[in-house]
């Protein structure tokens, strides 16, 4: 028998780059779990190459592309089974290709102290942090210490790497950035922001040694409940009035539906607004986040 190989790297495989002295605090920075989502791949990729040139105290690991197969393929699922990877773990050894990559990944990410995983919400989206700050104490310092400034609790959706995480004992959080949708764009703006932060995250946490520029001592975290999504109840074209990233007021004017206004149903954020296209009943025109309030 011969094996012809025509194209590398083993799309049944995935790289992790380690760095460290073992003498600190560990992270693992994972992205690419969703293939088209490449300004997380890309922020991972600068992580990499800081780390190469720079000590590091701690121990810090990372994946870059988690799912080669659906990179390769510039799509959310895997073209093998048409499985979510972040809706599947800790996985299967035993099972299909994505329950297997998800076990492999639950192993590789296990121990560590901190957990980032990065993904994109579309270039109609907006910066924030996913997180379950309610749930567990350990997360709203972890948000804080992170500083980008918009947070939304996590709707809760099993088999998240990071959900399923936090309910190991890790400090995990995921974070959303600008850019994947269409096509697998990166957002330079996003990215630059994220990986500034995480930099920080690393120095603050004693993971890394140099002196990252701090953010401004009156940066504020806003903390948001789960995403509420508005959808079009008729075929009608939508005009966006505000853009992604936007604090509202409840009855602010966020976009038309034909001459219908479409309004902020509470006070909060919104996490991504379409573009201007006709939607078709039941299509999302915006995701927004209501302001949290301490119960």
């Amino acid at each position: 028998m011969e094996t012809v190989t025509y194209q590398n790297p083993n799309l049944s495989s995935f790289n992790v780059w380690q760095f460290g002295n073992n003498d600190g605090p560990s992270i693992v920075i994972t992205a690419g779990i969703h293939g088209v989502e490449q300004t997380a791949v890309y922020v991972a990729r600068q992580l990499i190459n800081y780390c190469e040139i720079h000590e590091v105290v701690g121990n810090v690991k990372i994946i870059p592309v988690c799912n080669q197969a659906a990179y390769f393929n510039r799509t959310r699922t895997s073209p093998y089974d048409q499985l979510d990877l972040n809706r599947i773990f800790p996985g299967d050894k035993n099972g299909s290709q994505s329950m297997q990559l998800a076990h492999a990944l639950w192993e590789e990410t296990s121990g560590s102290d901190y957990l980032i995983d990065l993904h994109c919400c579309g270039q109609h989206g907006s910066n924030y942090v996913m997180s379950l700050y309610s749930q567990y104490e350990h997360q709203k310092p972890l948000v804080t210490t992170l500083g980008i400034p918009n947070v939304v609790h996590s709707s809760r959706a099993s088999g998240q790497l990071f959900l399923e995480a936090c309910k190991r004992g890790q400090k995990a959080l995921l974070v959303e950035l600008k850019g994947g949708q269409p096509d697998g764009v990166v957002d330079f703006e996003a990215a630059t922001l994220c990986l500034s932060r995480v930099l920080k995250l690393m120095q603050q946490k004693g993971i890394i040694d140099e002196k990252i520029e701090e953010i401004s001592e009156t940066e504020t975290i806003y903390l948001h409940e789960k995403i509420t999504t508005i959808k079009s109840d008729k075929h009608a074209f939508f005009k966006p009035i505000v853009s992604s990233g936007t604090h509202c007021k409840k009855g602010d004017t966020l976009g038309m539906i034909d001459n219908e206004f479409v309004q902020a149903p509470f006070d909060g954020y919104v996490a991504a607004i379409n573009y201007p296209r006709y939607c078709f009943a039941g299509e999302r025109m915006v995701r927004i986040a209501k302001n949290y309030t301490e119960r």
